[in-house]
């Protein structure tokens, strides 16, 4: 007997080329790492609360960020924990009082601000908590905050605000102007001006800031030479951008001694732009904020408070701003408009321990996720708030999408958590090197999360990953909305994260579920018990109590005629249940088919017709080995390329071969596995000058033009036997392509067809 005939696909790659390797290394300094040290901080409780809640981040030890070189910088790269295996960097830019730091991208280490391409960057930024000061009778005080920064300022690395040469701290954040002269010239009798204070800034630069301590001191005998003024027009923490080189962004004022208007002050306050204020960002939490730079339009975008800690999208009232950049105000030499980024920040008398954690650089990985769920039994997308019906088929879709970077997206771990209302079927990872795709084993479940790490990495040559969740909405007991779920795809040089859509399942009038359900298997008649027992339940979509006499079950077993029973039983006061008992003696070998419904009819009255609800129909598989079929069999294998080829060549295989067969027969029994291959053709219709072979136990070369007998096998046991032929192939067995001469660069493609045959082959 004959049967069971598969073909799949096979694919080739023919490649003609050559390979040059220049090998570049470039010298630098790297950041010194060290672990967290609780006694430099003034606040060592809130020091520790940061560090035990710090998200994961970006190695940040390599030359990809460089220190501020002037002296007196107190910034420093700490590890997040002691775990060996956690490369995420914490970015420490004060800790106590009298700071000023900076930290700067790395050109010589390509990390920089392309002006000219699309940018995104995000991070987690942590400003501390107030903190009792001797200098205000131990009131609590917070220090100054931080200011993000993007610059062309000559000193390079060096870049921070200064007053008579020595970095300003305070107000300046490290990146505006001092304003520390308030007093006219001795000599002149002049006052400083914007375009003096501008001087002392960071040149030819653009900052926002993040200001936790409001410097709002305007009368004669507080304006004291040591910048109070910059947030007159400020209320309570908050945020604020402009060009730190520019004059216009500092308004002078003056103010005049009571009782002596002879005696005056001048004092800046800062033009903040556009902003936000009543702020609370001292509150000992970690804030996301996502930056994006489009430079059609040269407007910055950022979004504050936009994700929780875990990664999902925040439901809370974040900050979100458009900013348009005047670019010519960067003063650029070059072609290229790459700038400088990075964060300054500062103390004065007041502490405050201030940290960021980097998630993303642009010029190394720009990247993107997109997430979305298909209705495979409707054929439509689902989006926000739609509907779907109980038992829809759902596919859970994530793209990653390299855009651009110097670097590989590598060792990527996908952190999927999906909607316990919906059972998971299978999963695939697929890429676009035409390589067979990954599969999500459920044995990678728990708790309704998968946590897969990606075998390949994505770059500008092969940029895309799709990974699919195949699921099964049968889990909600009632119309319920699934809640948006969480999805983060890691690694130590890139990160981001993404949402699913909220959706409602709509559950039938009438529900109905068993346990067990989906597939049975049994290895032989032997192992089955006498009666499978079927425990159901039966309650009403809307949750009103249900009475079990108004439910029939009705079931039906392959071709036999449909039963039906009356039920008696409640499990509680809205589930009705029902035990279905399938004697083992109505089963065969193969698949039985087991079909299950209910119908619900009540009567509301004795006029009126009673009111019939019928539930959707349950199929159960119970499958019974004994009989001889396939198992796994892959749709899609490949040969290594090759370059050119000559006579002879004998091209091995790639991995991912797999041709399974299982038998379910008694003992003695015999089959053969036969194989035939087919031409290979590319695209442009050119037959490969080669054919498939296999090459056997004796290293024999068989052709495969027509059906050729591979494999045999005799049972020597009653269990079930599953044997993958190709798990025995090595180097020198299995299948191979034979190359009888050159042939066209190209993809080439074919088929070969498997038959299994019952019984050994005649001699």
């Amino acid at each position: 007997m004959q049967f069971n005939n598969k073909n799949y696909k096979l694919s080739i790659l023919l490649v003609v080329f050559n390979v040059l390797l220049i090998a570049i290394t470039v010298m630098t300094s790297p950041i010194n790492v060290g672990a967290s040290d609780l006694s430099e901080s003034k606040d060592q409780v809130d020091f520790k609360n940061a560090m035990d809640t710090a998200p994961r981040g970006l190695n940040i030890d390599d030359p990809a960020f460089k220190l501020g070189t002037f002296d007196g910088n107190n910034g420093e790269v700490l590890r997040r924990n002691d775990d060996p295996t956690d490369y995420s960097g914490v970015l420490q830019v004060t800790n106590n009082v009298d700071q000023i730091s900076a930290i700067w991208s790395n050109f010589a280490a390509n990390n920089y601000f392309d002006m000219d391409k699309p940018q995104t960057l995000s991070m987690w930024m942590y400003f501390g908590r107030p903190y009792p000061s001797k200098d205000s009778d131990n009131a609590l005080q917070v220090g100054d905050g931080m200011a993000f920064v993007l610059q062309n300022d000559p000193r390079e690395y060096g870049a921070i605000s200064t007053y008579k040469n020595t970095p300003a701290v305070g107000e300046t954040l490290g990146v505006w102007g001092a304003d520390f002269n308030n007093l006219p010239d001795y000599y002149s009798g002049n006052f400083a001006t914007s375009e003096d204070v501008a001087k002392t800034a960071i040149q030819n630069s653009w900052a926002m800031e993040f200001d936790t301590f409001v410097n709002r001191l305007s009368m004669y005998d507080q304006i004291n030479g040591k910048g109070v003024s910059f947030d007159l027009n400020e209320q309570g923490q908050h945020m604020g951008n402009n060009y730190p080189g520019e004059a216009a962004t500092y308004n002078p004022l003056y103010v005049k001694r009571i009782n002596d208007s002879n005696k005056k002050k001048r004092y800046f306050t800062l033009d903040h732009r556009q902003g936000n204020q009543y702020m609370n960002l001292t509150d000992q939490n970690w804030h996301h904020i996502t930056i994006k730079w489009d430079p059609t339009t040269h407007n910055l975008t950022y979004s504050l408070n936009d994700k929780n800690l875990d990664g999902s999208w925040s439901n809370v009232l974040g900050y979100k701003y458009t900013i348009n950049l005047d670019i010519d105000k960067f003063h650029f030499k070059t072609a290229d408009h790459r700038l400088h980024w990075g964060f300054t920040g500062t103390t004065g008398r007041f502490t405050e321990n201030n940290f960021i954690v980097f998630e993303s650089i642009p010029s190394f990985i720009n990247a993107e996720s997109h997430v979305s769920i298909e209705n495979i039994t409707s054929g439509k997308p689902v989006k926000e708030n739609d509907t779907v019906d109980f038992g829809d088929k759902l596919d859970f879709i994530y793209k990653l999408n390299y855009v651009s970077g110097t670097k590989d997206w590598e060792k990527i771990l996908a952190n999927i958590d999906f909607p316990s209302e919906v059972s998971f079927d299978s999963g695939t990872i697929e890429y676009d090197d035409g390589t067979p795709s990954e599969t999500i084993d459920l044995k990678e479940i728990s708790h309704n999360n998968i946590q897969h790490m990606l075998k390949k990495s994505l770059n500008s040559t092969h940029a895309n990953a799709l990974i699919v969740l195949h699921t099964t909405a049968d889990k909600a007991k009632r119309s319920t909305t699934v809640s948006a779920k969480h999805a983060s795809f890691k690694s130590d040089n890139f990160i981001i994260d993404d949402n699913t859509p909220s959706f409602r399942i709509r559950t039938d009038s009438l529900m109905i579920s068993t346990d067990p359900s989906g597939t049975i298997n049994f290895p032989n008649k032997d192992t089955i018990p006498d009666n499978i027992l079927i425990d159901g339940s039966i309650w009403y979509g809307n949750g009103v109590p249900i009475k079990p006499s108004n439910i029939t079950v009705y079931s039906k077993l392959n071709d036999s005629p449909s039963e039906s029973m009356k039920l008696t039983k409640n499990k509680d006061y809205l589930t009705a249940s029902f035990l279905l008992n399938i004697p083992k003696s109505q089963l065969h070998i193969g698949t039985n088919n087991l079909k299950i419904y209910a119908v619900s009819s009540v009567a509301l009255n004795s006029v009126s017709a009673p009111v019939v609800l019928t539930s959707r129909e349950v199929n159960i598989s119970i499958n019974v080995d004994g009989g001889l079929r396939f198992g796994e069999v892959s749709d899609n294998v490949s040969f290594q390329p090759v370059n050119s080829g000559y006579t002879g060549e004998m091209v091995p295989r790639q991995d991912g071969w797999h041709v399974q067969v299982i038998d379910g027969r008694a003992s003695g029994n015999s089959w053969t596995l036969q194989a035939r291959a087919h031409d290979l053709i590319n695209q442009s219709g050119q037959v490969l000058n080669g054919n498939i072979v296999y090459k056997n136990v004796m290293g024999k070369l068989m052709p495969l033009a027509d059906l050729t007998n591979i494999y045999t096998n005799t049972k020597d046991s009653d269990a079930s036997q599953q044997i993958d032929i190709t798990e025995s192939w090595t180097d020198k067995l299995g299948m191979f392509l034979k190359l009888t001469s050159d042939s066209s660069a190209g993809k080439y493609s074919g088929k070969i067809d498997w038959v299994l045959n019952d019984g050994l082959p005649n001699t």
